[in-house]
């Protein structure tokens, strides 16, 4: 009983939030190996916006995240239980799978028809989505071409009055997560 109540008390606590992303609004926050910009993954003006501020190609893609792959029904084809026993030998964990897409996910989330999608093992990352519970974009806190912003206070120079800025820490990986391509196993970034 003090655990559900526990549990429903987060997800209050970010219903604001909630509503800040579905209305558009962008969010800063601690990632494994530095501070990720994420939005609500169907609003195309907030995707428009994470593109502004980045000053990011088009072209480029961008990656789920989820505490739960419940959370990404609407984007990904549901998964075989081979498929499943593979993404799970490295999820949760830094390691993003290319996945088959729904035909009705939106067309700025996939490419040939996939989508990329990350279950972190990073606690805030995963108390964010569970709490929220979306998915949610998850690309690096910079402008395209630049390093990664590894500290609040080079996250709040850059991008202060632009998004909501999530205090924290980085975890302590080092490099960005691991992209493979789950039906192929093609590795596309180690």
């Amino acid at each position: 009983m003090i655990s559900v109540k526990k549990h429903s008390l987060s997800l209050v606590k970010n219903n604001r939030l909630f509503r800040y992303l579905k209305s558009g609004g962008i969010i800063i926050y601690p990632t494994e190996s530095c501070f990720g910009i994420g939005c609500d993954p169907s609003n195309l003006m907030a995707i428009k916006k994470i593109m502004i501020i980045k000053k990011r190609n088009t072209n480029k893609n961008f990656i789920l995240i989820s505490s739960s792959i419940k959370n990404t029904k609407k984007y990904i084809l549901k998964l075989t239980k081979k498929e499943l026993k593979k993404a799970n030998k490295k999820w949760p964990g830094p390691h993003t799978w290319i996945m088959r897409s729904q035909k009705n996910c939106p067309k700025w989330l996939k490419k040939n028809d996939k989508v990329a999608l990350r279950l972190p093992s990073f606690k805030p990352c995963q108390d964010l989505c569970a709490s929220l519970g979306i998915a949610l974009i998850s690309t690096s806190a910079n402008i395209s071409g630049q390093k990664s912003l590894k500290k609040y206070r080079d996250v709040c120079r850059l991008f202060y009055n632009k998004s909501k800025i999530m205090k924290g820490r980085i975890g302590y990986s080092k490099k960005p997560s691991t992209i493979q391509d789950l039906q192929t196993g093609k590795i596309i970034r180690s």
